[in-house]
């Protein structure tokens, strides 16, 4: 049986990481220099599970939104108890709607009742934009083709088709969302979408280049007080239209105070609580940052956050369990963290629409930490790079 006692400074109460990939893999890293242990729980062994941090569980747990299946998973573990955190917005949701008695056996610091969904519905998010006046893009619900008609048919090329439901989406389709050309196209994504039994909302795109977007991370304790603030702006991005951010560098406070203002408005008004990480865009037709989504959970560089000075996986363990939270109010300002093989392929793919050259891209990525390999860790990095050769191979082979 897992030792979970926590009678003994000297055996802290474990946490039940939810996740796999690059996130997994920050927060286990964060917890494991904390001395925290942790285990990972997901659906497939990756290279998050190779870290040295991560302590073996002998099962295979797939994602899922349901609470019961996983109040079952944990009832199962062996685990007087045990603080759990999720890593994706399945496993938000069914950590958010554990019954109480198993709560209090797995707590977790996270935002429950209706304010979770939230953050993972992309239509409830809209209205509680809308309803508290905090900017962002023109966002429109699509439940049928008729809906389209919102956006005059010669401007749905500035629109895109998102989803209600990210994760859903992202593992039916690989991408974040369907950019439009027409309204033939749109009527084409539409109706993939609805086969696919994902709903569906339809967003102006936000006029300015990659490094217009911008991040607002941080924590908020069980009694609403916001005790982290971090912020740092996208450099780089792969793929360039709706992609991920592939380079990032801290900024501060100041950089980007309008949308701290407006993410705390919702964050208050919501009653949240736990980790979250904002992503605005500056629109530059009138400089406002329009807020585009937040995350409830950690992110893809949530271990950066951590080595900058603010650690909010840290704070999550000690807030589910009660204890005190010190609130942080500095961190390291123009660092940097890259996710190396996409941040190449982001260059690839710019250098052949003639928007980058290799000398910019060195000198933009120099002296940036890598998001998976570490000389202190370094077998996730050797497992991620042996798993891209080996697609490489495969494809010459083929």
């Amino acid at each position: 049986m897992p030792d979970s006692r926590d009678s003994n400074p000297e055996r802290p109460i474990p946490v039940l990481v939810l996740g796999s990939g690059l996130t997994a893999l920050g927060v286990c890293r964060t917890l494991g220099r904390a001395g925290i242990p942790n285990y990972l729980i997901n659906a497939k062994a990756d290279f998050a599970n190779r870290s040295r941090w991560v302590r073996a569980l002998d099962l295979a747990a797939r994602e899922s939104s349901d609470a019961r299946r996983l109040a079952s998973l944990l009832g199962g573990l062996g685990f007087e108890r045990a603080v759990l955190m999720p890593c994706s917005d399945q496993w938000s949701r069914a950590v958010a709607g554990l019954e109480p008695e198993v709560a209090e056996r797995f707590p977790a610091s996270v935002t429950t009742g209706p304010a979770a969904d939230v953050f993972t519905d992309k239509d409830l998010f809209r209205m509680a934009l809308e309803r508290l006046g905090v900017p962002m893009p023109p966002t429109y619900p699509v439940r049928a083709p008729a809906d389209l008609d919102v956006v005059p048919a010669d401007a749905i090329h500035r629109f895109f088709l998102k989803p209600r439901d990210s994760q859903a989406f992202v593992q039916r389709f690989g991408k974040k969302a369907f950019a439009l050309r027409n309204r033939q196209d749109a009527m084409a994504r539409l109706d993939e979408m609805r086969a696919a039994g994902i709903d569906a909302v339809l967003q102006e795109y936000v006029v300015g280049p990659m490094d217009a977007h911008y991040f607002v991370d941080g924590f908020v304790d069980r009694s609403g007080d916001i005790k982290a603030r971090f912020s740092r702006r996208r450099l780089l991005m792969y793929p360039i239209d709706f992609g991920n951010s592939t380079l990032v560098v801290s900024v501060p406070l100041r950089e980007v105070a309008p949308a701290v203002e407006s993410l705390e408005l919702l964050l208050r008004d919501l009653k949240f609580r736990g980790i979250f990480s904002a992503e605005f865009k500056r629109d530059e037709r009138d400089g406002r940052f329009k807020l585009l989504e937040v995350n409830a959970r950690p992110w893809w560089f949530v271990e950066f956050a951590a080595l900058s000075g603010v650690d909010v996986c840290s704070m999550a363990y000690r807030d589910a369990l009660g204890l005190p939270v010190e609130s942080i109010g500095d961190y390291e300002v123009g660092a940097r963290h890259m996710l190396f093989p996409q941040h190449l392929r982001a260059l690839l793919q710019l250098r052949r629409k003639g928007k980058l050259t290799l000398r910019s891209w060195s000198l933009q990525t120099r002296g940036a930490r890598d998001a998976v390999f570490r000389w202190s860790d370094p077998v996730p990095g050797l497992v991620l790079a042996a798993g891209y050769l080996n697609k490489l191979w495969g494809r010459s082979q083929s």
